[in-house]
């Protein structure tokens, strides 16, 4: 069952049962913020989560679940490392460039 939850919900893990967590999680708008992210992404040559969340005006909690989804989906690929607003060290992440098929 949990494997299944977190198909869905990256965050599963930290909800720990509780309900107003998961109804909160229900709610979200995840693929309208997973297509800003991307369309974001598409500008630059890449970006951390930090620069993202400022870029968009995203809360860190929407913006950090949301680069953990596409990291998941394979759709992210890690470039680099750089500090954040508060010189911590962050990896950058570029949007996958996917060959077409022949």
């Amino acid at each position: 069952m949990s494997d299944q939850l977190e198909m869905f919900d990256v965050c599963a893990g930290y909800h720990g049962g509780d309900e107003c967590s998961q109804e909160a999680n229900s709610i979200t708008w995840k693929s309208r913020d997973r297509l800003k992210i991307i369309i974001y992404l598409r500008g630059v040559i890449d970006a951390t989560c930090d620069e993202v969340e400022i870029a968009l005006g995203m809360r860190h909690q929407t913006c950090s679940a949301r680069f953990a989804d596409l990291k998941r989906e394979g759709i992210l690929v890690f470039t680099s490392k750089r500090p954040t607003r508060t010189g911590c060290m962050a990896k950058a992440w570029a949007l996958k460039i996917y060959e077409p098929s022949r």
